[in-house]
């Protein structure tokens, strides 16, 4: 870690290394924008001293080696209609991780407004006020970013807009048009912004089901979509997932679409149902903490974020088939860390004990 400072939400916290990589893109996926450069990790913007990296450069001993895993790789800032309004927001976190303006390091973002009131009130449609505050935040958001390199996790949890009508939403299509809305501005303003949408995971939509939603969603205008962001589910089931989906997609018509995996909390991946059937579906969001290093549905890092997903490492961990392994290559954008294992219900606060126990359970820590 340097020992470069950066300002965050008032305080000046050492910046760690960005995350580098050697070798040239895959000959069968040439035109992965995540590809080369570096990637930016976050230094605690937003944490005022109560979070991971927080904990992290406090700790000692063991406990900073295992928290060490987790600080220490890029990871998405998760934007919403109320944190980053402002118009000074975004640029202040781009100017923290990014102080000398690199053009070739890359900021990873994840875009959550659809829920202003929280999922819980979902059965409640948007009033045409929140509508336009949505907009106004995508313009601002986007007026942000500007021309920076930056990776953008475009509504997290979209597939909620698909649930049956016990479990859904009333206006599905309405908040699928202001997704759409924002896809499409991003792609006019950000011309280095990549977009993935959220298209559930692969315990969640059928193929068909997702590539419907990606359609009306807006996926016509960005790089394509994302897996797993907030389940548990392993990665290679995934990729098969996101394999299936693309062909979905090529029979509506779009081709051309790559998609990237979110591993942050996949280490000892289940299914909804399997926890449900275990725990109830009312606890499914604060995945517990693994007793062991044996237990299973429970809270442990997956492999480490990166665009080199077939490195031989990787293959081998994850025990990729043949089959998966020509699908990553060539439609694998990335592995990223989307989701928070270190937090409370995937969201807030941030848990120390939680952290600890998903780092120190992870069943990949040679790839760390």
């Amino acid at each position: 870690m340097t020992t470069q400072s950066a300002r965050a939400d008032g305080s000046r916290l050492p910046l760690p290394d960005a995350k580098s990589f050697g070798g040239g893109r895959y000959a069968t996926n040439p035109s992965n924008p995540l590809g080369g450069g570096t990637w930016a990790v976050n230094n605690g913007f937003w944490e005022n001293g109560r979070g991971l990296y927080t904990d992290y450069l406090s700790s000692s001993g063991t406990d900073r080696t295992y928290l060490g895993r987790a600080a220490l790789q890029p990871s998405a800032l998760w934007l919403t209609g109320t944190n980053s309004f402002a118009l000074n927001k975004v640029p202040d976190y781009l100017r923290t991780v990014n102080p000398t303006n690199d053009p070739n390091k890359l900021v990873q973002v994840a875009v959550f407004g659809l829920w202003p009131r929280g999922e819980g009130a979902r059965s409640t449609p948007l009033t045409a006020t929140e509508q336009a505050h949505y907009r106004t935040w995508i313009q601002r958001v986007s007026a942000g970013i500007g021309g920076s390199r930056v990776l953008i996790a475009l509504e997290p949890d979209l597939a909620i807009t698909t649930n049956p009508a016990r479990d859904g939403v009333h206006d599905p299509r309405v908040r699928q048009s202001l997704t759409r809305y924002a896809a499409k501005w991003f792609h006019d303003h950000n011309r280095r912004a990549t977009v993935y949408l959220d298209a559930g995971a692969s315990d969640w939509l059928s193929p068909d089901q997702a590539a419907a939603l990606l359609r009306r969603s807006g996926v016509a205008y960005v790089r394509g979509f994302s897996l797993d962001i907030t389940h548990y589910t392993r990665t290679p089931d995934n990729i098969t997932q996101g394999a299936a989906i693309l062909r979905a997609l090529a029979r509506r018509g779009v081709s051309g679409k790559h998609f990237v995996i979110d591993t942050a909390d996949s280490g000892r991946g289940y299914t909804y149902a399997q926890w449900d059937h275990r725990f109830g579906s009312s606890t499914f969001d604060n995945s517990r903490s693994c007793p062991d290093g044996q237990a299973t549905l429970c809270n442990a890092l997956g492999v480490p974020p990166t665009w080199q997903v077939v490195q031989p490492a990787y293959v081998a961990a994850l025990r990729l088939t043949a089959a998966q392994v020509r699908v990553t290559r060539r439609s694998v954008d990335a592995y990223l860390w989307l989701t928070r294992p270190w937090m409370y219900d995937q969201a807030s606060p941030y848990q120390h004990d939680k952290a600890l126990s998903a780092a120190r359970s992870t069943p990949f820590a040679a790839l760390y």
